[in-house]
């Protein structure tokens, strides 16, 4: 059976996976985190009949959800490029890993804009 440190190969860009991974990884994260915070803050936010907090919860899944955006947006010349000459799969699949990460961002971004424009439209006890 072979070592796990023998599969992974020592020229491999740990930092290129490493972005890819958290790329991907962010954006469900923090709309999972919107949904659950933005829900229990709307709680309060009615008892003190003020928008701000949720508003924010928003604007901050919005924020996570960019940052991702941009953390794989300059990957594509890396991995084109081969710096540390992966084969032919493990290239298709750090672009499809890209793909897959700027969708998640886009699809993740239009739920916080969802609901930001449902704070904006809606009062504050009616979410």
């Amino acid at each position: 059976m072979p070592s796990p440190v023998n599969i992974l190969r020592h020229s491999e860009d740990e930092g290129l996976n490493l972005r890819l991974w958290t790329g991907m990884l962010l954006p469900p994260l923090a709309g999972g985190v919107n949904i659950v915070v933005g829900y229990i803050v709307s709680t309060y936010d009615c008892n003190v009949h003020n928008r701000h907090l949720v508003m924010l919860v928003n604007v901050l899944s919005l924020g996570v959800c960019g940052l991702a955006a941009l953390m794989l947006s300059p990957t594509r010349a890396r991995i084109e490029a081969g710096s540390d000459d992966p084969p032919v799969t493990l290239r298709s699949s750090r672009l499809f890993l890209r793909c897959l990460g700027l969708w998640f961002a886009a699809g993740f971004a239009l739920l916080g804009l969802a609901g930001t424009l449902s704070t904006l439209i809606l009062g504050a006890c009616d979410l």
